[in-house]
């Protein structure tokens, strides 16, 4: 597996160099081709433009050099490339021993946990099997949120593509990840568990309903770009009511360059990128996920 990983890597890094800071709509990317800038300049919206990125995000992609990809149903160019699994060991090696790997200072690596904001030490390792570079650790101090539930996956694609899908993975604290569940996303009104992290919260939702989680402000607009590239590629509808809140974090959470940074290098390891963290502005270009 570890040799599959690095080709992986090197494959894909000869053929995109990406950009990290902020793109315009007019600031051309190869990966969308030419028919997405030539819909969007032509006013192209709602679910014209949800299906435009649909494909983009499904098909196969030939870049040429100095150009924009071409797209279709067929591997035409040496170098084609589409969204492969990338399997679900190594996209957690990619997060917990690369990405999100902290350095060690002495006593050891460590881990980010984008829930608890907190970096998980050496120390809390304390049954074995501690981070460090290309290693998955002991999954009871830190495990892989799949921002879209593993129990809500669609059957109409394979789930270990879904699984390993990297654009929505990220780790947290394992304590955090088993409250969080297979619940949705929201803004708490009333807290129905006390959590021991003090950015996160669980329970009632304004107007009632179900019980949310409740992420940590610098996270939540990672949150909802995630959701929105997931329901855009598993053809997966969002209900409006956590479509609204995902909205507002949208704009209230702005990409940052670590967000960029994690984009172009999944696009690396997987073949496709997160079009919500390319352009946020598509966001409200698309009435209705």
């Amino acid at each position: 597996m570890k040799t599959n990983f690095i080709k992986t890597v090197i494959l894909f890094s000869m053929f995109f160099s990406g950009v990290v800071h902020a793109a315009a709509l007019t600031e051309k990317i190869p990966y969308y081709g030419e028919e997405f800038y030539s819909e969007l300049g032509a006013g192209v919206t709602d679910k014209s433009l949800l299906m435009r990125l649909k494909v983009i995000l499904k098909v196969y992609h030939n870049p040429h050099k100095d150009g924009l990809d071409t797209l279709g149903t067929s591997c035409e160019e040496s170098g084609c490339y589409q969204h492969t699994a990338f399997g679900y060991n190594n996209a957690r090696k990619f997060l917990f021993g690369s990405f999100y790997l902290i350095p060690d200072t002495g006593s050891g690596y460590g881990v980010k946990d984008v829930y608890c904001d907190h970096n998980a030490t050496p120390e809390e390792f304390s049954n074995g099997g501690r981070p460090g570079p290309g290693v998955i650790p002991d999954s009871t101090v830190i495990n892989a949120e799949h921002t879209w539930p593993q129990s809500r996956f669609t059957g109409r694609y394979p789930t270990d593509l879904q699984k390993s899908d990297l654009h929505h993975l990220f780790p947290t604290d394992s304590e955090m990840n088993s409250v969080r569940g297979n619940n949705w996303f929201g803004e708490v009104v009333k807290d129905t568990k006390t959590l021991k992290c003090k950015n996160v919260r669980f329970g009632k939702p304004d107007g009632g309903g179900q019980d949310v989680f409740e992420p940590p402000r610098e996270h939540r607009g990672n949150v909802a770009r995630a959701l929105f590239y997931f329901s855009t590629r598993y053809d997966l509808p969002i209900d409006p009511r956590l479509e609204a809140v995902l909205r507002k974090w949208h704009k209230d959470d702005p990409v940052d360059d670590e967000e960029r940074d994690r984009n172009e290098k999944i696009m690396k390891l997987q073949g496709n990128r997160n079009p919500f963290i390319d352009y946020p502005e598509l966001v409200d270009k698309i009435n209705d996920f």
